[in-house]
């Protein structure tokens, strides 16, 4: 099916549950399948869309798709999507007003989502990256600087992303999500968002290239897939050794520098976000009333048939029932994010996931583990 056919995307929409559109890159485009979707009366559309533009041109589709009862969900995977319901229950924890918001994100390789994400990553190079500074958004043209490191496990505990991710290299990249939560929590310090591969080498190589290189270049699609097609089979050679493992780290400070932090690991990269984009839809599915669940449990993780029932239930009972939205404003609310995490943070292949809150005169020491 090519989408980009208005007819034959209609004729496929026609009688159908739910629209899954994973079929990116989203850069440049306009969410014409969330249309399609919305004109044909689809009760549930979830996509895997991140840049802002493109975000923001779905988010004036809203009007229309309450009025043909359309629940639609953008930016459904996992970064961004797991981790903007993470953000938002890291505020919640945090009870203040929130001052910084930084997102960190760690693929081993492509993590196994294949040969398009050299192409996306490159094109990335040329974009913005939408950012707050001091409460305002202030996007920077610095895709691929401000290399700090990170560490990708709690404190004091042995769990599986010490081991396996550690410390690691990120620099800046242009998910939405330092904007768009930023937007949303209505922070008055900064955001940031961070990207970082193994092995460590291709971090040092494009951040060489990111300086030598003009941004203008990087939005020309015939220079970023010529080097996508020369970097393949090299990038195939190392992730033979790198794996697919994935891990992310959120967060929030308040205004007295008390923080709360949030870091979730899994095996698979590809899987968790096939997983996480699931999973959102099985939950917008349930909330209207499409889908009933299963006997073995209601998502992918198959809770015990009680605990599906009571999750599926919950969402129903809080979510809304059309609309255009973006994950920290469906699970924003803690009835709906609660159910929402027990599925997310509990599906196959994930290596663990926790919350650590720190008082602001010892921000290295944990106050509260969960």
């Amino acid at each position: 099916l090519d989408w980009r056919d208005r007819a034959a995307l209609a004729a496929a929409l026609e009688g159908v549950l739910a629209v899954v559109h994973t079929a990116g890159p989203y850069a440049g485009e306009a969410p014409d399948v969330l249309r399609a979707a919305i004109g044909a009366s689809v009760p549930v559309y979830v996509d895997l869309s991140d840049p802002v533009p493109y975000l923001r041109a779905a988010r004036t589709l809203d009007a229309s798709a309450r009025a043909s009862g359309t629940l639609a969900m953008c930016a459904g995977g996992a970064f961004p999507g797991l981790s903007n319901v993470l953000a938002m229950e890291c505020s919640a924890r945090l009870g203040s007003q929130v001052r910084d918001l930084d997102f960190s994100y760690f693929t081993a390789g492509l993590g196994g989502s294949g040969e398009v994400n050299l192409y996306i990553t490159n094109d990335g190079f040329g974009e913005e990256v939408a950012v707050f500074r001091d409460g305002k958004l202030a996007p920077q043209m610095d895709a691929g600087g401000g290399r700090r490191q990170v560490k990708f496990f709690l404190s004091g505990r042995e769990e599986a992303s010490r081991s396996l991710v550690g410390e690691r290299a990120v620099w800046n990249w242009p998910f939405p999500e330092g904007c768009t939560v930023a937007e949303r929590l209505e922070i008055s310090g900064s955001s940031s968002v961070g990207m970082g591969t193994a092995p460590d080498l291709w971090n040092s190589v494009m951040g060489w290239m990111v300086r030598v290189v003009p941004r203008s270049w990087w939005k020309e699609r015939a220079f970023s897939q010529a080097l996508a097609d020369f970097s393949q089979p090299l990038v195939r050679l190392t992730d033979r050794f790198t794996g697919e493992t994935h891990a992310m780290r959120v967060d929030v400070t308040a205004e007295d520098g008390s923080r709360v932090t949030a870091v979730q690991a899994h095996t698979s990269f590809r899987r968790c976000v096939g997983q996480s984009c699931a999973e959102f839809t099985l939950a917008l599915l349930e909330a209207k009333g499409e889908h009933k669940v299963a006997v073995r449990g209601g998502g992918l993780s198959d809770p015990s048939a009680p605990e599906a029932t009571q999750q599926a239930e919950a969402l129903r009972a809080v979510l809304p029932r059309a609309g255009v939205f973006l994950p920290e404003d469906l699970f924003g609310d803690a009835e709906a994010r609660a159910p929402m995490l027990e599925r997310l943070l509990a599906t196959p292949g994930t290596l663990n996931a926790g919350f650590e809150q720190c008082r602001s005169e010892e921000r290295q020491r944990p106050m509260q583990e969960v």
